[in-house]
């Protein structure tokens, strides 16, 4: 992936911009080996670990309540890693696949936490189950091979990152990873813009799925990547970069790719990135990718896209399914619903589940989904939108005064882990040791 991201690199210096992380399918397991992968999978962290933001205390003996990763499942010490992983990365997670190997994921040293869960739960999101679509095989394959995603300081091409670094796994730079409510994810700072979806895809595709000339784990989802790269492409040669849906103004990047063997990878995620609205904030282009994928948002990767769209929704989700966590820095009231006036809300529109994180008295409003929300360590306003909407705690109800209002519930903690929360448009209140109705409440 290193001459493509060098080729990218070079479209971004014409374009005046540089390249540029969060939990899978929620799961009572909860370990960084539990989501997305057999109900069997173990982890270096233990199974019934959850995060270090709000940590449950005491017995859960709610069957419901979620673990998700956290701060606390990074492991820090690194002195049992080999050679340049040892060398160059200062804390990793492992994703454990169904035959009980690790997929690693290692950062460096200026890459955050926050950033490095992030990379986790988008790994974990490409490797859930989707309806009939099973992915054990993609991930067996994936660890099978030794598939590292490494974190490397910096950006693609800066310099400053020796190639021993980054030729031992798929890079993803620490400035192309903003996490959820961060500046860089609030602003649609392309400069910094979110490559994870990308660069992580990329290493499912060439050491999971496979592609028609280095066949993987699923030989016909590659198949049908090169028959939508195909309706994409001009049939002349001549032709590409100028004509097509795909690749244009990047004729000589194409050249390139062709010869490694890069085409189908590079072609899908284009197709993935608009279809989660990774783009239509892009202001530069009235197209997706930096202007050469025709299709910039999910309507039109259907209607001018018809394969990708095809592909995308037969082995991924209409959302993000995995526990977005929402930047420390953040202030203010995170949007889960479109608001155009809030061009961020192209893409967070498309998240299932939120959690804040710090200790800011920050809020959140969901969307039409069924959202599973948590709050912070500050004094929070959850507002669940629209579906059947669940806030989840850190503690057992006893723990907490719940007190109805006409617009909903106030929940306090009498043990300073959650603080003193306001909720509206909010079903369920999610303990460790039960699920309480907010209809119910008296």
């Amino acid at each position: 992936m290193q001459k493509v991201a060098a080729a990218l690199a070079a479209m971004l210096v014409l374009a005046g911009a540089a390249g540029c992380t969060a939990n899978g399918t929620p799961t009572t397991e909860g370990s960084p080996a539990a989501e997305g992968s057999s109900a069997t999978a173990t982890s270096s962290a233990t199974a019934t670990q959850a995060s270090s933001d709000t940590n449950p205390t005491g017995v859960v003996s709610n069957g419901n309540y979620v673990h998700y990763v956290g701060i606390r499942d990074i492991v820090k010490d690194v002195s049992g890693l080999d050679g340049a992983l040892k060398k160059y990365y200062v804390k990793y997670l492992d994703y454990i696949a169904p035959n009980g190997k690790p997929i690693r994921l290692v950062a460096a040293d200026k890459v955050t936490d926050e950033q490095l869960l992030k990379a986790y739960n988008v790994l974990s999101f490409y490797l859930t189950n989707y309806q009939s679509y099973d992915k054990t095989a993609i991930a067996n394959s994936m660890a099978d091979k030794g598939a590292v995603l490494v974190l490397p300081n910096g950006a693609d091409g800066d310099g400053n990152t020796p190639d021993e670094a980054i030729s031992v796994g798929q890079p993803l730079y620490q400035l192309e990873l903003p996490t959820a409510g961060s500046k860089w994810y609030q602003e649609n700072d392309y400069q910094h813009r979110d490559a994870s979806y990308e660069e992580i895809f990329h290493m499912v595709h060439d050491y999971g799925i496979g592609t028609t000339q280095n066949p993987g784990a699923d030989p016909n989802l590659a198949k049908q990547i090169k028959a939508g790269l195909d309706s994409v492409l001009p049939t002349d040669k001549k032709d590409w970069g100028t004509k097509g849906i795909w690749g244009l103004g990047s004729k000589e990047w194409m050249q390139e790719l062709a010869k490694e063997g890069s085409l189908e990878q590079e072609y899908i995620v284009s197709g993935i990135d608009s279809y989660y609205g990774l783009w239509e904030a892009y202001t530069e282009s009235d197209k997706g990718m930096w202007g050469m994928y025709v299709p910039k948002n999910r309507a039109a990767v259907q209607q001018q896209d018809p394969k990708a769209y095809e592909i995308i929704t037969s082995f991924l989700p209409a959302n993000f399914t995995y526990m977005e966590r929402i930047d420390p820095a953040f202030a203010g009231t995170f949007k889960m619903y479109l608001d155009t006036a809030e061009p961020y809300t192209y893409k967070s529109q498309y998240l299932q589940n939120v959690r804040l994180t710090g200790d800011g008295s920050s809020g959140v409003v969901g969307n039409d989904l069924d959202n599973i929300l948590i709050g912070n360590k500050g004094n929070n306003s959850i507002d669940g939108g629209n579906g059947n909407d669940v806030v989840q705690f850190a503690g057992a109800s006893t723990d907490y005064t719940i007190t109805k209002t006409a617009e909903g519930v106030t929940v306090s903690d009498g043990k300073n882990r959650d603080g003193e929360d306001t909720l509206v448009n909010v079903e369920i209140l999610r303990f460790t040791d039960k699920d309480v109705a907010v209809s119910d409440i008296k």
